[in-house]
């Protein structure tokens, strides 16, 4: 890691801007390639910033339908740091318009950090998802 390194709640609040903005080329650019999610009911590798734009832009589309305008992380607990990865896991959680809490989501990830001490996302796993 360099002195210039992101601190994982710098790394969080850029990633709940762009989840909140519906920035997908911001969240394309918040995962190492290739990437893992993994939930209880199996693995996907995202290897293509396009997958993470596509992904996010359905997102977005079911978030918006709900009444949920941004999120914000809470909680981030850190399992492990070492140079150049974190593990840990925290609360999204999601708001409406106003800014009111309309519910959260578990999730674990493991974060790596590039040369230039910018974090991006290598694994994710929804806590709460089958």
């Amino acid at each position: 890691m360099t002195p210039d390194t992101e601190t994982i709640d710098q790394f969080f609040a850029r990633y709940t801007a762009c989840l909140s903005a519906g920035d997908l080329d911001g969240l394309a650019d918040i995962y190492n390639y290739p990437a893992l999610a993994v939930t209880a009911g199996g693995c996907a590798a995202i290897s293509d910033p396009q997958q993470t734009r596509d992904f996010f832009a359905q997102g977005q589309s079911y978030y918006r339908s709900r009444g949920i305008e941004g999120v914000r992380a809470r909680d981030i607990v850190t399992e492990i740091e070492t140079p150049g990865v974190w593990v840990g896991h925290l609360l999204l959680e999601n708001l409406d318009a106003d800014g009111s809490p309309v519910g959260t989501e578990r999730n674990a990830y493991q974060v790596v950090t590039s040369a230039d001490g910018t974090r991006r996302i290598a694994v994710t796993t929804p806590l709460d998802a089958g």
